[in-house]
């Protein structure tokens, strides 16, 4: 049974991408965030995977990263990249007034409410730019740094401990 634990533990860590340098791990991961916090929902994992296969990165650990925006993260970072975004672009986002459930399927709602919804989008797609940019940064320095750090560490640990 151990046998059996040891070589899935093993595949795991191929799949992840655990033996990679230091430096393209924390590529991986780093490229994945920045894709996930970028503004362009919906395609976080075609691109995440094309990139990873330009770049020649784990595509596992690319994809894994991507999920930093998620149902549970979502309703953060979204107010934090509109307000990011309206700071930078100095866009005005107009109060919005929520329609009846009955009248959301209906085009002219929705045609009323452009202004509102180009300066949301506006505000948003710069706050999460600037967002993704950081985040894949930040990601690579502090990633990188920390498996360099984990890596000497477990070298000089006798193993079992």
């Amino acid at each position: 049974m151990k046998a059996v634990f040891e070589r899935l533990r093993t595949r795991f860590d191929q799949v992840v991408g655990v033996h990679e340098r230091p430096e393209r791990l924390a590529a991986a991961w780093a490229l994945g965030l920045a894709i996930g916090f970028s503004p362009v929902m919906g395609l976080h994992t075609v691109l995440a995977l094309l990139l990873a296969l330009v770049f020649r990165l784990n595509k596992v650990d690319v994809v894994l990263g991507t999920l930093i925006i998620n149902p549970w993260t979502l309703p953060i970072y979204f107010p934090v990249a509109v307000f990011l975004g309206k700071r930078i672009t100095g866009v005005q986002v107009p109060r919005f007034v929520l329609p009846h459930p009955e009248e959301v399927l209906h085009a002219a709602v929705w045609r009323e409410h452009v202004p509102w919804l180009r300066s949301v989008l506006l505000a948003w797609g710069a706050g999460a730019t600037v967002l993704a940019l950081v985040a894949g940064a930040a990601t690579f320095l502090v990633l990188r740094q920390l498996i360099r750090l984990h890596r000497a560490r477990t070298r000089h640990d006798p193993p079992g401990d």
